[in-house]
C-alpha cells in the first residue's frame, strides 16, 4: 500500500512518526480547542506568500490554488501573524502565576502601565483606574493558558487584532545569562523569546487551512464523482468549485465587520504605547511556514469548505459564528482522523464492516440522558471500534516499514508507537471527544458518544443550508453523510454492522427519538403531521 502524498508537494523527512506521516504534520493531543480556531484564523487574515506571491484575501485565488497543486517542486504557504508583546504584556502579565515572572517582564509591564496612564486625561477618572479598566478589559479576551507565562497565552479570537503568534520565553537562557534589564531581553529577542516552536498553536489549524486549500484545488471531475456518490445533500454552487471558493472566500472576509473595529484601534494603539520595543520586535518578526496535509484528505476537506461557507453566509452575530466555528474545526479534526483511517484499513477489514457514511466510518450517538442500557452499550462499542481503528491504522505494513526506516532499534520504534498512540492516535480522538463534550464520562469507564446542545445546534446549521427546510429522515441522511453520525433508522442498522455488531431493531426505541426531542427543544423542529416532520435553519443568509 501506498502512503499518502503530501499537499503541498514536498520530501518527507521528520522522526518516522506513523501518525504524522498518516494523517499530516499535524494534530496533536496539546492543542485546545480555541487554539484551533484561533492559528487557523491567524492565517485566514494574514498576509501570505507562495513562491514570492503575496496574498492579501482569506484565501489564494482558484488558479494559484490549481498551480500551486500541480507543481512538483517545493512551495510553502508562509504567512505572518503579529507577535503583539506590549498587548499581551499589559493583558496577561497580572495572570501568570508567580513562579512564572521573570524580573525583566516587571519591568516592561511597568513600562507600558506607565505610557498607558501617562496619556489619559480625564476630570473623573484617575489614569491609575482607567488604565485597570482597559487592562481588566483585554483580560477578559483570554483564550487559553492559564498555567502559561503571560507571552505564551492566547487571545479569543473576537476580533482580527487578536490573532498573534506563539511567543514562549526562554526561561533557561534568560537565567544562564542573569538577564536583568527589559531593554536587553528585547535587544535580543530571538534569544529570549521563540515564536516557531508549536508547542501551542501546534499547528492544528494550519492543517485545517492546508486542507480547505486541498479539496478547492482539486479536480472538479473527483468533486462531481465524490457528491454523486454521497447523496443529494449540496446544491450546485457548492458542487461547482469555482462558486464555493468565490462564496467562502467573501463570507471569511466578512467576519470581522466594522463592529470590531473600535477594539482594534484600542489593541493597536496599545500595542504602539512602547515604541523601542514595538520596532525593535518588528525587526525580529519572521513568517511561520505552514507544512503539510495528506492529498488524499480532500473529500474531508471538501465537506470542512461546505460546511464553513454555510456558516459564513447565516445571520448569527460574531460571538455565536466564533463558537460554532470553534466546534467545527474540533469535528473537523476528529472526522480527519477517522477518514483517513478508514481510507487505509485493510481490504479485508473493510469488507466485514458496514458501509459507514460518506467517508467511510460511523459513529453512534446516543442521549445524554435517559439513555436505555441497551443505547449505552451500543455507543461504547461503537466508540471501541473507533479507536480500534485508528490505533490498528498505524501498525499496517506500509507504515511499519515506514518508522523502520528511520527507527532500527526496537525500543525506538516502540516509543514511536506509544507516542502516536497518545499524542497523535485514539487517544487524541478520544481526549478531543471529551474536550467537545460528545464523549462522556469525563473519567472512569464506559465512554461513549452523546449529542450535546451546541453541537446538534452546528449540525443544524451547516447541514442544513439557511433558510432550508428538511424532513427528519433527510435531516439523519445527512448526518451520516458528513460525520456518519447514526441515531436511528437505517443508519443506525449500518453503523452497528460497521461496529462489528449484529443489526438488532431493538435498539431503537418504542417512544420518540431523542433527538427528535432536543430539535424540538432548540427550536429546529416542526411537526406539520403525526408521520411527518421538518428541520428548518431559522438563521437566514447573510447577504451584506
Amino acid at each position: 500500500m501506498t502512503l499518502p502524498m503530501p499537499f503541498p508537494t514536498k520530501e518527507i523527512a521528520g522522526d518516522y512518526n506513523p501518525a504524522i506521516r498518516l494523517f499530516g504534520l499535524r494534530f496533536v493531543a496539546d492543542q485546545t480547542i480555541v487554539e484551533y480556531l484561533s492559528e487557523f484564523l491567524s492565517i485566514v487574515f494574514s498576509n501570505k506568500t507562495i513562491w514570492d506571491d503575496t496574498i492579501t484575501t482569506p484565501l489564494p485565488s482558484l488558479e494559484d490554488l490549481q498551480k500551486w497543486s500541480a507543481t512538483s517542486e517545493y512551495a510553502p504557504l508562509r504567512y505572518a501573524p503579529p507577535i503583539r508583546l506590549n498587548l499581551k504584556l499589559l493583558a496577561f502579565y497580572g495572570l501568570t502565576p508567580l513562579a512564572k515572572r521573570h524580573k525583566v517582564h516587571g519591568y516592561g509591564y511597568e513600562r507600558v502601565a506607565t505610557m498607558l496612564e501617562s496619556q489619559i486625561k480625564s476630570s473623573t477618572v484617575e489614569p491609575e483606574e482607567a488604565r485597570r479598566c482597559i487592562e481588566d478589559f483585554f483580560k477578559g479576551f483570554q483564550g487559553a493558558g492559564d498555567t502559561r507565562t503571560w507571552c505564551a497565552r492566547t487571545f479569543y479570537p473576537i476580533s482580527e487584532s487578536l490573532l498573534t503568534q506563539e511567543t514562549m520565553w526562554e526561561e533557561t537562557k534568560a537565567r544562564k545569562d542573569d538577564l536583568s534589564t527589559w531593554e536587553d531581553s528585547i535587544d535580543n529577542f530571538s534569544r529570549y523569546y521563540s515564536t516557531t516552536k508549536h508547542n501551542f498553536l501546534a499547528r492544528g489549524g494550519e492543517l485545517l487551512y492546508l486542507q480547505l486549500c486541498n479539496a478547492l484545488s482539486t479536480e472538479q471531475r473527483s468533486i462531481d464523482d465524490f457528491v454523486g456518490n454521497a447523496g443529494p445533500f449540496f446544491d450546485e454552487d457548492e458542487v461547482q468549485l469555482k462558486t464555493l471558493h468565490n462564496s467562502l472566500q467573501n463570507g471569511l472576509k466578512r467576519l470581522y465587520g466594522s463592529y470590531t473595529a473600535p477594539l482594534d484601534e484600542l489593541a493597536d494603539y496599545v500595542e504602539r504605547l512602547d515604541k523601542e520595543t514595538y520596532k525593535r520586535i518588528g525587526n525580529y518578526s519572521k513568517a511561520l511556514t505552514c507544512e503539510w496535509c495528506p492529498r488524499d484528505s480532500w473529500p474531508e476537506g471538501y465537506l470542512f469548505a461546505v460546511e464553513l461557507n454555510r456558516l459564513m453566509s447565516t445571520t448569527v452575530s460574531l460571538a455565536d459564528k466564533l463558537e460554532l466555528m470553534m466546534i467545527g474545526c474540533a469535528l473537523q479534526v476528529l472526522r480527519s482522523l477517522c477518514a483517513q483511517s478508514a481510507r487505509y484499513m485493510s481490504p479485508l477489514d473493510k469488507a466485514k464492516k458496514g458501509r459507514g457514511g460518506a467517508l467511510g466510518y460511523a459513529w453512534i450517538f446516543s442521549a445524554p440522558d435517559s439513555c436505555t442500557r441497551q443505547q449505552s452499550l451500543v455507543s461504547q462499542r461503537n466508540l471501541q471500534a473507533i479507536e480500534a481503528l485508528i490505533q490498528g491504522v498505524l501498525r499496517i505494513s506500509a507504515l511499519e516499514t515506514y518508522v523502520r526506516e528511520g527507527q532500527k532499534d526496537d525500543r525506538k520504534i516502540r516509543e514511536r508507537y506509544k507516542e502516536a498512540d497518545k499524542k497523535y492516535g485514539y487517544k487524541l480522538f478520544r481526549s478531543l471527544g471529551k474536550n467537545l463534550l460528545i464523549i462522556i464520562p469525563r473519567r472512569g469507564s464506559g465512554a461513549r458518544f452523546v449529542m450535546t446542545e451546541k453541537v446538534l445546534r452546528y449540525m443544524v446549521m451547516t447541514l442544513v443550508r439557511p433558510g432550508e427546510r428538511l424532513t427528519y429522515d433527510e435531516f439523519l441522511e445527512r448526518l451520516y453523510c458528513f460525520y456518519g453520525i447514526a441515531v436511528e433508522s437505517p443508519q443506525l442498522m449500518d453503523a452497528m454492522v460497521w461496529s462489528g455488531l449484529p443489526a438488532n431493531q431493538s435498539v431503537q426505541s418504542d417512544r420518540e427519538s431523542w433527538l427528535c426531542q432536543m430539535l424540538r427543544a432548540g427550536g429546529f423542529l416542526t411537526e406539520l403531521s403525526d408521520a411527518r416532520s421538518i428541520v428548518c435553519n431559522p438563521f437566514g443568509t447573510n447577504i451584506d
